[in-house]
């Protein structure tokens, strides 16, 4: 037994998640959907429902220290963005908390304010309040985005069925690889290792794809911790297996350059290297018209990647694909 002291450090964070903050007391009526989605569904007293999502972004964990500030402030609103695509809903009005290091610079602070309001206007979102604190600590933004959805056309995790096809869109890996070169920049640049960052710093997610899924799609999530981890959720949310064709997954040509550049395998980078800020999703027959309607009023691609099964429920399983990985704030003692 770990003694009562002991810090918090490994384990696992959803685990730790489960143990500290869903302790069961009852769910009021009017909080539809709670802790274990993407968002929250809350009655508003009307036919559509509030969501709401919340993510912090801290600069060293979320963001190379001394990075773009501008970035910074555009991807703290399209994480949670991503949450909101991944339900189906329309985002409507945030609140911010901004820990700032006194010793900011003031011109760093204006970019990420701009990035930030940038971002906002990118979805038509308002600020409509928060809280400013000084912090001897790193840059932290911490964002919750409101938002509203037919609670009967949310998507949710825990909707997959044996049968459904799983599908996924944009591309994968990318944002992982645009990470890596900020680590550490090639000795020669390819054409279009700048696409790659740009991946990672300023993350669009397809909202308006997401919201043509409403009420079509049997589940959803969005990319943020990995491929393989993510969709670990929605198997264990639906009580289902999930067998992927590693082989299908989308990559894009700038990924493939940089294959071809550092002469590593991209695979492991699409599967688990996260922040993609993708959807992927499970569909019957029956979502096909919605799927390509919505495919082509937003210009969205997507890919069929896998199935869903009734076999090896909570697991997602097939050849080349790992078993978990994925982001982990508080990883499980020697896991990578």
């Amino acid at each position: 037994m770990a003694s009562s002291d002991a810090a918090i450090g490994h384990g696992g964070e959803f685990p730790l998640i489960e143990a500290l903050f869903h302790r069961s007391r009852g769910r009021p009526v009017e909080v539809h959907l709670g802790i274990g989605d993407d968002a929250a569904l809350l009655a508003a007293g009307g036919d559509d429902d509030w969501v709401a999502a919340v993510d912090t972004l801290v600069e060293g964990v979320h963001a190379l220290p001394g990075s773009d500030a501008a970035a910074f402030g555009w991807k703290a609103v399209a994480v949670n963005v991503s949450d909101l695509a991944a339900m189906g809903a329309a985002p409507k009005h945030a609140l911010l908390a901004a820990s700032l290091p006194r010793a900011l610079p003031r011109q760093r602070a204006e970019a990420l304010a701009d990035g930030l309001h940038a971002a906002l206007a990118e979805w038509g979102i308002t600020l409509v309040g928060g809280d400013t604190v000084a912090t001897p600590g790193p840059l932290t933004l911490s964002l919750t985005l409101l938002g509203r959805i037919d609670p009967n056309q949310a998507l949710r995790r825990d909707g997959a069925r044996p049968g459904d096809t799983v599908y996924v869109t944009g591309t994968l890996g990318d944002a992982a690889a645009g990470l890596e070169l900020l680590r550490a920049p090639p000795a020669e640049p390819f054409p279009n290792q700048d696409r790659l960052i740009e991946r990672h710093l300023r993350p669009r997610p397809p909202l308006a794809y997401g919201r043509g899924l409403a009420g079509a799609a049997s589940a959803a999530i969005d990319v943020s911790d990995g491929l393989v981890a993510d969709l670990g959720h929605i198997a264990s949310a639906s009580g289902v297996g999930i067998e992927l064709d590693a082989e299908r997954l989308p990559l894009s040509a700038p990924l493939g350059e940089w294959a071809w550049a550092t002469g590593r395998d991209p695979l492991p980078l699409a599967l688990s290297g996260g922040e993609d800020f993708e959807l992927v999703f499970t569909a019957g027959a029956e979502a096909f018209e919605a799927m390509h309607r919505a495919k082509y009023q937003t210009d969205t691609r997507f890919t069929p990647i896998g199935r869903v099964v009734a076999e090896r429920p909570g697991e997602v399983f097939g050849a080349g694909v790992p078993d978990g990985g994925g982001y982990d704030h508080f990883p499980t003692e020697g896991a990578g």
